[in-house]
């Protein structure tokens, strides 16, 4: 990211500040979302815990050698020198 600066008038400050704090964003965030919609007119799409509900949704046997879960580095290592 390119870090960059703006100047509001204290009424737009006051209104960015608060949507943020209701959405529980930072302000460059929704600055960041609001420029992207100005730009190209489709807001970025955010992700939520929702999107990774596939996180630990699994379940392993750590006695089995190819477990995944267990054994994820020995698999990267075989698979990354094949």
């Amino acid at each position: 990211m390119v870090r960059t600066q703006i100047q509001l008038d204290e009424t737009t400050y006051l209104s960015l500040k608060n949507r943020a704090r209701a959405e529980n964003r930072s302000m460059a965030s929704v600055v960041r979302d609001a420029v992207d919609h100005y730009l190209d007119g489709h807001p970025r799409q955010r992700l939520s815990l929702k999107d990774f509900a596939w996180i630990a949704s699994g379940s392993s046997d750590p006695s089995d050698p190819r477990s995944g879960s267990v054994h994820h580095d020995d698999i990267f290592a075989e698979a990354a020198l094949d």
